[in-house]
């Protein structure tokens, strides 16, 4: 990761070390991570970094994101609520 992505990032990325982050292979982690607890900054980067299509498919299958979460991410992409995972479970 870029110096500027890592200063974009490091707020989000307590728990482990930055440098050490694949933006393709750690793609699902760093989604969830964004779509969670990201400030409006981290968004854009997001969005600007990732095609919507994974962000969505992220949505989609994502099993840690809470249900408010969720429910937002869904109706910004168009997703219905019967097609995200973690909106299905008890």
């Amino acid at each position: 990761m870029s110096p500027e992505t890592i200063a974009v990032l490091k707020p989000l990325l307590w728990d482990v070390d930055a440098g050490r982050i694949d933006l393709s292979a750690h793609r699902r982690w760093l989604i969830e991570r964004v779509l969670g607890f990201g400030r409006p900054e981290q968004v854009r980067w997001l969005l600007s970094t990732y095609d919507s299509k994974d962000i969505a498919e992220t949505v989609r299958r994502s099993r840690s994101l809470d249900k408010r979460t969720a429910n937002y991410w869904a109706l910004h992409l168009n997703i219905p609520q019967k097609d995200v995972r973690c909106l299905n479970r008890r």
